[in-house]
């Protein structure tokens, strides 16, 4: 049995949830879409891309509980860590976007790179979290 749990002690990669993510919820990736929805600092485009993120993580979600045969605690590690790692990619988009949407004086113009780059991470984590339950 000891063997069964060995993987756990190989290096991991980081897996560390930043503190803005913890709130309002129990699930930092629905957290990261309610910061972003709830901004009021995107298009549609941006709400929209969001709001199918969170929809994908809700299905990834009943898609592991439900899988037949049930997934191990291994196997439900390692098809979470892609979507885990595409979730702080997205993030730390968001955070790029919004902190040069605040230092360019509110205007959105400005941040086009950023907000591109929010979108295709965005874009990015729901095709991880859509290929994780569908590989």
């Amino acid at each position: 049995m000891a063997g069964e749990w060995d993987w756990l002690r190989a290096p991991q990669p980081s897996s560390e949830v930043p503190a803005a993510l913890y709130a309002p919820t129990a699930s930092p990736s629905l957290n990261l879409g309610v910061q972003v929805i709830g901004s009021n600092i995107v298009g549609n485009d941006v709400v929209e891309l969001a709001a199918q993120y969170m929809a994908e993580h809700a299905r990834f979600q009943m898609w592991m509980a439900s899988h037949e045969p049930r997934l191990g605690f291994q196997q439900q590690h390692e098809r979470g860590q892609a979507p885990f790692e595409a979730m702080l990619a997205a993030y730390e988009a968001w955070v790029a976007f919004e902190t040069a949407y605040q230092a360019s004086g509110r205007k959105v113009d400005r941040v086009r790179d950023e907000r591109e780059k929010l979108k295709a991470a965005l874009h990015h984590a729901v095709d991880v979290l859509v290929h994780a339950r569908t590989a």
